[in-house]
């Protein structure tokens, strides 16, 4: 019976870490992404830039899904959708959302001593998207309808349903929820480190607010057991960020 026990415990310590591998590579691999396709990539070709994005957020993507169905062999479907967490989610997003256009827009249109600052963000983001090929109206409309509505749900299932879903096994809700959006904030880090500079106070200030949008989404997520609350909030503050920009095409 010794032996037996002995045998049935020795995996115990591969599967631990192999658990931490993957959450390793879950908090980790969008800040990486991000490092790599905004500072490493820059002035890269259009049609590379967009491959190297495709790929890049394909695998993100993708491995939630085939990890649980391929190595934990666990179920996994979309849920259909209901109203639990939807009401709150979108008070929420639309409150964030209109306070983020209607300050970016002041500070656009102010002048005074933000007008620099906005004048780089409006340099910085059209090099990005000329570079993409993306700085047309009709392709960054595109976009806003891409980050607003699709991406805003996959970051969602990625964050609030995988990465804290694992997460959350062996810890408590609080702990897993606070280390969740904390790397959730690392990649907006580098994100608006670009645009605003890493020493701005706004990259701070603002990937703090990332960060508590986050806890705000996983608080909604617990309460409704659902995606779809957090994921409406999400795309319409997407939204709002992305709305700036139309005023800033060339």
């Amino acid at each position: 019976m010794s032996n037996v026990a002995v045998q049935n415990a020795s995996p115990a310590p591969k599967s631990r870490v192999g658990d931490a591998l993957v959450l390793l590579f879950t908090l980790f691999y969008p800040t990486v992404l991000t490092f790599l396709y905004f500072v490493i990539g820059k002035g890269l070709e259009p049609g590379v830039s967009k491959l190297c994005y495709v790929v890049g957020k394909s695998i993100q993507f993708a491995f939630p899904v085939l990890y649980t169905a391929f190595v934990l062999k666990e179920r996994w479907f979309m849920r259909r959708f209901n109203f639990r967490g939807v009401t709150t989610g979108f008070c929420f997003g639309l409150a964030v959302a209109l306070v983020i256009f209607f300050v970016g827009r002041h500070g656009m249109t102010s002048g005074g001593s933000y007008a620099p600052l906005f004048e780089r963000l409006r340099s910085e983001l059209v090099a990005r998207l000329e570079d993409a090929g993306m700085a047309t109206l009709g392709a960054y409309t595109f976009l806003f309808f891409f980050y607003s509505i699709f991406h805003s749900g996959l970051e969602e299932y990625y964050w609030r349903w995988f990465a804290f879903g694992r997460l959350a096994k062996g810890r408590s809700w609080l702990r897993a929820a606070l280390i969740t959006n904390g790397c959730f904030m690392l990649h907006h880090i580098v994100l608006l480190g670009v645009y605003f500079g890493y020493g701005h106070f706004l990259t701070w200030f603002c990937s703090f607010g990332v960060a508590v949008g986050g806890f705000v989404w996983q608080t909604i997520y617990r309460r409704s057991d659902s995606v779809y609350g957090g994921w409406i909030s999400h795309g319409l503050i997407d939204a709002g960020i992305f709305a700036l920009g139309f005023y800033m095409l060339p």
